[in-house]
């Protein structure tokens, strides 16, 4: 009996007189005094905004991988259209040197020999020039004397005459004519995806031949 007392009962000494035995018993507070706290369920929260979060950069990653690999696909395209037309103007220059180069005024035709390359505009090939294929102006086109190294195939240029006018005055002999030319140049650039096809026209007077 005393043993189970014990546990439920604080015995303390008391300076009023004993009762019953000697000792004066006080309980224990209400047992509502002694409320536990009630435990809070996770429910997950800070994983599943983890997650989220994660997710998040993961997408900002890739975005940045793809446009970076973007960037770098148009500055190399950029860099090869200008490569095809620089050798483009190159090329023409080329052509229009030779003309001017030339001490006998060429005979245009269809068929041009290496020693003029002037063809005359109303050949079948001149008038469907923009869609001749690399085959053809590897056949046709002339290259410049010095190899471009910087591009994946010399570039080429063909000549043509356009027509003839007379620029000296009535009755004026001899008669003076001015020949106009055209020199077209195709070029390609680091590779064969940018293709380039220019063309200038100019002029030579005929008794700017030495043998006209």
């Amino acid at each position: 009996m005393h043993a189970a007392l014990a546990t439920a009962i604080r015995i303390i000494p008391h300076p009023c007189k004993p009762h019953h035995g000697g000792i004066q018993v006080n309980a224990l507070p209400p047992i509502s005094h002694y409320r536990s706290t009630p435990v809070i369920k996770e429910r997950g929260a800070a994983l599943i905004i983890t997650l989220l979060i994660l997710l998040i950069m993961t997408l900002l990653g890739i975005t940045a991988i793809t446009t970076s690999s973007l960037q770098e696909k148009m500055a190399g395209n950029m860099r090869d259209q200008y490569m095809a037309q620089q050798a483009g103007d190159s090329i023409i220059r080329d052509a229009e040197s030779w003309i001017r180069n030339l001490s006998t005024r060429p005979i245009p035709t269809c068929t041009p020999s290496s020693a003029e390359r002037v063809w005359d505009y109303s050949c079948a090939d001149i008038l469907n020039i923009e869609n001749q294929n690399d085959a053809w102006w590897a056949a046709n086109g002339y290259a410049a004397n010095v190899g471009n190294t910087y591009v994946n195939q010399n570039p080429r240029y063909v000549d043509e005459h356009l027509q003839r006018v007379t620029i000296s005055s009535l009755g004026e002999t001899p008669v003076i004519y001015r020949h106009y030319y055209r020199a077209t140049g195709w070029s390609v650039g680091a590779s064969d995806y940018a293709r380039g096809l220019f063309q200038s026209v100019f002029s030579r007077r005929k008794d700017e031949f030495p043998n006209p």
